[in-house]
């Protein structure tokens, strides 16, 4: 299991992460950033459960969960969490 922090300019994001393979099988994300609705931080992690651990992979997939729910995330962007998961990806 992996860790990794990641301070974006309105919120400090935290990841565990486990991986099989080159691809993600568990993640958990939290920090002291606002998601709007709230109850989409789960989905997000269910959407990136399979996921290869490229940052590019991993930015494509945070960036289309952000056009397909319309999930608000004020100061924290895709490349925040995306950055987050790489940390965490590179200490596993």
């Amino acid at each position: 299991m992996g860790e990794g922090s990641y301070k974006a300019p309105k919120g400090l994001i935290r990841v565990k992460i486990t991986t099989k393979g080159s691809e993600i099988s568990e993640i958990t994300i939290a920090g002291d950033f606002f998601m709007y609705p709230e109850d989409l931080l789960w989905d997000l992690e269910r959407t990136l459960r399979g996921t290869p651990t490229s940052k590019e992979r991993v930015l494509a997939k945070i960036e289309g969960f952000y056009n397909s729910t319309g999930v608000l995330t004020p100061g924290v962007t895709p490349q925040d969490f995306t950055e987050a998961i790489m940390r965490a990806v590179a200490a596993s």
